[in-house]
């Protein structure tokens, strides 16, 4: 019994050891929301205080047509926009400020749209599978609208994930929608990850900063210039109006919009 204190420090030392490694994740996106699959190579690099996310456009595959969509039954329309950049995407998630920013262009400005962390409520099953070489858990949660289940491995100790998902304590594996509309599925695993991460958005003194909330507000201001093209896709008599433009994309609906 003498040997348990320093039995449990060891034990407490591996663990905060564990958490100090980086890992270096390569995630294989589907998207089929708009009708016509996109396919997305993703990477993720994570330290102790950091991840970064990233996505070269040059990893994309999809049908470029973009489309219009009218629903009689609610009047609205869904509007489906490819956009052609030649930026990486990137998303960094900095714990130490709780903080998450991600670059994107609308029209012609370039911002970075700055955002708290998202405080995921997981609930954690008794469900078990073996993915690649690690033995994964079952979490469900809601996020902005979609539904998700996730498989995570405590095996890598790391609570990140793609995209904004975090908060698991284990390296999140795989997660879908419940609609099957959108997943992720990891392709290639380092941990521990020897090599050089990425710090920061290049050329980020060329970008406009904003918080999320704003960048919403703009992104639904620019959906009214695509009035000509749905004008042309509805049928003759239709009240154009109070016509609504309907989100397709990851997220749905944001929190302020949920309280109001």
């Amino acid at each position: 019994m003498k040997n348990l204190p320093i039995f449990i420090l060891l034990l407490l030392t591996g663990i905060i050891k564990s958490q100090d490694k980086k890992v270096y994740v390569e995630y294989e996106i589907t998207n089929l929301s708009t009708g016509n699959p996109i396919y997305v190579k993703a990477k993720l690099f994570v330290d102790k205080t950091k991840s970064v996310y990233t996505i070269n456009p040059k990893d994309t595959k999809y049908n470029k047509e973009e489309k219009a969509t009218y629903n009689e039954n609610d009047n609205s329309v869904t509007k489906i926009i490819y956009k052609s950049s030649n930026n990486t995407f990137f998303l960094i998630t900095d714990k130490l400020k709780d903080s998450l920013k991600f670059n994107s262009t609308s029209r012609e400005t370039k911002f970075i749209v700055q955002e708290k962390i998202h405080p995921f409520k997981w609930t954690i099953h008794k469900d078990t599978k073996k993915i690649g070489d690690f033995n994964c858990i079952k979490a469900t949660t809601y996020f902005r609208g979609r539904n998700y289940i996730a498989w995570y491995s405590p095996e890598i100790p790391i609570n990140s994930g793609p995209w904004k998902f975090s908060g698991l304590p284990g390296l999140i594996i795989e997660v879908q929608d419940l609609e099957n509309l959108f997943s992720w599925k990891t392709q290639t695993i380092r941990y521990p990850f020897q090599g050089n991460s990425p710090k920061e958005i290049p050329n980020k003194e060329t970008y406009t900063k904003i918080h999320l909330k704003e960048y919403v507000g703009v992104q639904g201001k620019n959906s009214t210039n695509f009035a000509s093209l749905i004008q042309t896709k509805i049928p003759k008599g239709s009240d154009f109006r109070d016509m609504k433009i309907k989100r397709e994309g990851i997220e749905l609906i944001y929190e302020w919009e949920e309280e109001n």
